[in-house]
C-alpha cells in the first residue's frame, strides 16, 4: 500500500511540474509591450553606430526539475525578445549566451546583451 502512495505521489508531482517546466529571471521587470515589431538578436554588434542603446538586457532559463528537457537557444532568444519589446527596442546586440547546472538548477541557459533601438 505504501508503494502505491508513494508511485501516485511522484507520477502527481511530475505531472503538476510538467506544465512550469522553466523559470525565467531578467534584470528587466517590465513586462508591458512598448514595441509590437520584429526584435533582431545579434551575437555580434551591428555595423556603425545606426542606432541607440537603450539598456542591458539579461535573461536565465532554468529547468525545475532533473526530468525536463535543458533550456534552448530559442526559449532564452523568445525570452530577450520579450524584455527587448517591454523597454522599446528592436534589437539585441553582443549577446552572449552561457549554460550549466546550478546549486538551486538542474540546468539553465543564460544570456546577456544591449537592448538598441536602430535609426532605420
Amino acid at each position: 500500500m505504501k508503494k502505491v502512495v508513494l508511485a501516485v505521489a511522484v507520477a502527481s508531482s511530475l505531472f503538476l511540474t510538467g506544465c512550469a517546466s522553466y523559470r525565467t529571471s531578467s534584470n528587466i521587470n517590465n513586462t508591458e509591450q512598448s514595441f509590437s515589431g520584429p526584435v533582431v538578436i545579434i551575437e555580434g554588434s551591428l555595423p556603425g553606430k545606426n542606432y541607440t542603446e537603450i539598456s542591458p538586457i539579461e535573461v536565465s532559463i532554468k529547468k525545475l526539475t532533473v526530468f525536463h528537457k535543458d533550456p534552448t537557444k530559442e526559449l532564452v532568444n523568445e525570452a530577450l525578445i520579450a524584455k527587448a519589446r517591454s523597454i522599446g527596442a528592436n534589437a539585441v546586440i553582443n549577446v552572449e549566451y552561457s549554460s550549466g547546472v546550478g546549486l538551486t538548477t538542474w540546468g539553465y541557459m543564460d544570456a546577456e546583451g544591449v537592448g538598441v533601438k536602430t535609426k532605420n
